[in-house]
């Protein structure tokens, strides 16, 4: 029977990691056209590009973070595998953040001391600052399980916690903060998956995203404008922020549970195909090459100019994602790949 469970969740996990990792591409090539990045040399601003890149963002993280709390529920419930969790992500999450971490602050950033350094690849530079972050859902999962409270109150404790905590924290704290109520959201939702399997249906993914879409567009816009309290009151920069978290926080979580749903009910019609399974398992390399590739292109090489503006993401896309999966797949037939990226 778990081995049925298991070959089912990782259809479902297989499958949106796949999609996400190609998302994740996407809305970086994308990034710079939001203000996220500095614009390379030539690149104009065209809104239609800053549209498509918080659109790809509106759960892409959040959901990525939500299997993670899956898989860790499939071990902790199914499983039963309870003892050396924390080890093992310090291997499988912070030392690989420090590796490249390093490797990335020699690439990109100006180095001005040996403690701006440590602190830096510590805390993770560029795109690594999830890592640390996600080690810290897995610590804060572990002690939210030992604690013998109903699922729905961790829950609306983790949703407070994403509301009003904007307290700064080293070593990516309160960016964990932000998405430990993800984490454990894929926890619980994978406590009661058999169930959403067998009442799923096909009008249930199309008025969930229906819903989301109406959401994202009330919501998306009212996040970039929303002032609440006057500008002249201290208090006014800690409301607003608990209102644009709040916005985040309702259309996130309906696409995430949108996504997972969709997904879900795909896999239970169709079977993946070698490529799909392949993509999957070479996402968190494709994670970690893409940005040292994106930044490259775009900031240490013509590439803007010659492509142009309006052809940058797309050419930056494919280029990258397709560059950065055949490195994975070279980088994991090596012993020390498959330990880093593995």
């Amino acid at each position: 029977m778990i081995t049925e469970k298991k070959r089912i969740r990782f259809d479902e996990v297989t499958l949106m990691r796949t999609i996400l990792a190609a998302l994740i591409v996407f809305m970086h090539a994308f990034t710079c056209y939001q203000g996220g990045w500095a614009k390379p040399e030539g690149c104009i601003d065209i809104p239609t590009y800053k549209w498509i890149a918080r659109t790809a963002f509106a759960f892409t993280l959040e959901a990525f973070v939500f299997i993670s709390g899956y898989l860790f529920a499939f071990q902790y419930v199914t499983l039963n595998k309870t003892d050396n969790v924390i080890t093992n992500k310090l291997k499988r999450l912070i030392l690989p953040s420090i590796i490249f971490s390093a490797l990335y602050f020699l690439s990109f950033y100006e180095y001005k001391c040996l403690g701006n350094f440590v602190y830096s690849i510590i805390n993770g530079c560029g795109h690594m600052w999830y890592l640390p972050m996600l080690f810290w859902c897995f610590v804060v999962a572990v002690i939210l399980h030992k604690i013998n409270i109903g699922d729905g109150w961790k829950l609306l404790l983790l949703a407070f916690l994403n509301l009003f905590w904007l307290l700064p924290l080293p070593l990516q704290c309160s960016a964990t903060a932000n998405y430990m109520f993800y984490f454990y959201l894929g926890y619980v939702v994978y406590k009661h998956s058999e169930k959403i399997k067998s009442i799923i249906k096909s009008k249930h993914i199309v008025l969930s995203w229906i819903v989301f879409l109406i959401v994202f567009i009330i919501l998306r816009p009212l996040k970039e404008t929303i002032s609440i309290g006057s500008p002249e009151f201290k208090t006014h920069i800690y409301l607003t922020e608990i209102a644009r978290n709040l916005c985040q926080l309702v259309y996130a979580t309906i696409g995430t549970i949108t996504f997972y749903i969709t997904v879900l009910l795909f896999v239970q019609k169709k079977q993946l195909n070698k490529f799909v399974t392949s993509l999957a398992s070479c996402c968190f390399g494709i994670y970690i090459i893409h940005q040292f590739l994106l930044i490259t292109l775009y900031y240490k090489t013509n590439f803007a100019s010659v492509v142009g503006p309006y052809w940058l993401p797309w050419c930056g896309f494919v280029l990258v994602i397709l560059t950065s999966y055949l490195l994975s797949l070279i980088i994991l037939k090596t012993r020390l790949g498959k330990f880093l990226i593995g």
